[in-house]
């Protein structure tokens, strides 16, 4: 590697982390810090004649289709209300546990985070009312702090899941079979959360007796409120195991691509939107959706152009095959490389979310680790769930800030503290995702045989 090549590392690296601290929007400081190092490499009609086509390329890449048409499908199944029916649901059932409201916030989180793919959006919007809800039955602010922030991971592993489809589209593995090996993963995630709050609901009861006449106890100074239990809407939630079964079902049975699943989903989402909605209301729920599902889509070509632009830059300087080539001739052992690979992915929760860490991380990660004989598809399971796990480790993981923000009162030493007993939940799942590879390559695997 020549000096020039360093010095053009150095700049892009400092560049980049520069843009980040000062709030730039991580798409454009990609892009930007990219840029800049084309420049350094190969000069200005390089970096014109890469932002000219990045975009484009970017666009105009088939097997990203399935992106639009997830975040349509969602946003959809959300102003349908289906989102809500589940969470009702939830609440309905669960209510009597410890914890119950907040189990219900934790299935509400995981089906907001799946629909928009985005774990600091979903604590965004949940971190205000479930918040109020969970305190206002009876339980401390930690534990609504640490359920919130810890929902908003779940969205990455769910299906339908738009940081599994860029991981595949990134490393070129099958978007199918990532979607089917977050299930289990997802589903064992969501288990450990739960076991998580009714342990920590059922400590926080003991520490504050049941005053008599309440169904709750003392917490933050002021007693539990008489909850009253939603209505239950069966058919939303009916419908929403439709949409799973359209989109998710159809790409384990063989019946449809990812891409095909995807517009049948959206199809069926389109179609239930109509029959919950009065007709006066039709054309403005549509309108809203596709305006909604457009913002979205857009946020996320904009990360992915940017990362493409900085890909393209690390490529030129072959600083990703000099990092490959070096690991694999260290000749370390295997779980060694993988353990230091998901390490490095904690830092990143500092600065950035979900998406931006995968497009980021998994072009450099895949091939070493893939090198090493490990499996794709694990991977990409193992390599998304670190990469939200970073969202909420301390000191600085990007969720517990976005909470802070909209609930100030709770203080970050109290949402900090929420938050550790759901990363030790989070460490157990990955440990026995290492030690149980079945857990993720099951589903996969088995619709292919």
């Amino acid at each position: 590697m020549t000096t020039m090549t360093l010095i053009a590392l150095v700049v892009v690296v400092v560049l980049f982390l520069t843009l980040l601290a000062i709030r730039f929007h991580v798409g454009l400081s990609l892009m930007l810090a990219g840029l800049v190092g084309v420049v350094l490499l190969r000069g200005s009609d390089a970096a014109v004649s890469t932002v000219s086509n990045q975009p484009f390329s970017t666009a105009a890449d088939y097997s990203l289709t399935i992106v639009p048409l997830f975040i349509l499908m969602g946003v959809l199944a959300v102003n349908a209300r289906l989102a809500q029916a589940g969470f009702d649901l939830a609440s309905r059932v669960l209510r009597k546990l410890p914890g119950g409201t907040a189990l219900a916030s934790l299935s509400g989180s995981a089906l907001f985070a799946a629909v928009t793919g985005s774990s600091v959006a979903t604590v965004a919007t949940m971190a205000r009312v479930s918040t109020d809800a969970i305190v206002k039955a009876g339980n401390g602010i930690r534990l609504a702090a640490g359920v919130v922030c810890a929902g908003g991971t779940l969205g990455v592993l769910i299906p339908p899941s738009i940081v599994l489809v860029l991981y595949g589209v990134v490393t070129d593995e099958n978007i199918g079979h990532l979607l089917l090996a977050g299930i289990g993963p997802g589903l064992l995630t969501v288990l450990a959360y739960a076991v998580t709050v009714v342990v920590v609901a059922t400590r926080e009861r003991r520490r504050a007796p049941v005053p008599a006449g309440t169904a709750g106890g003392a917490v933050d100074g002021s007693d539990r409120e008489p909850v009253t239990p939603p209505k239950l809407d069966l058919t939303g939630f009916g419908f929403l195991v439709v949409i799973f079964l359209v989109s998710i079902g159809t790409i384990y049975f063989g019946v449809a691509t990812p891409t095909e699943a995807a517009s049948f989903g959206a199809m069926a989402a389109l179609v239930i939107l109509l029959i919950r909605t009065r007709p006066p209301r039709w054309l403005s729920s549509i309108k809203n959706s596709i305006v909604e599902a457009v913002g979205l889509t857009a946020m996320t070509f904009l990360l992915m152009t940017g990362a493409g632009v900085f890909t393209y830059f690390l490529a030129l300087s072959g600083a990703s095959t000099a990092l490959v080539n070096a690991v694999l001739a260290a000749d370390l052992a295997p779980y060694l490389v993988l353990g230091l690979c998901l390490v490095l992915l904690l830092p990143l929760g500092m600065f950035l979310d979900g998406i931006s860490m995968i497009l980021i991380a998994a072009p450099l990660l895949h091939p070493i680790l893939v090198g090493y004989g490990f499996d794709g598809i694990w991977l990409g399971v193992l390599i998304v769930k670190v990469a939200e796990m970073a969202l909420i480790t301390p000191p600085v993981g990007m969720n517990a800030f976005v909470y802070s923000g909209s609930v100030p009162e709770a203080g970050l030493g109290r949402i900090f503290r929420g938050i550790v007993p759901f990363i030790v939940a989070d460490i157990v799942v990955v440990a026995l995702l290492v030690l149980l590879p079945d857990i993720v390559t099951f589903l996969p695997y088995l619709s292919s045989a």
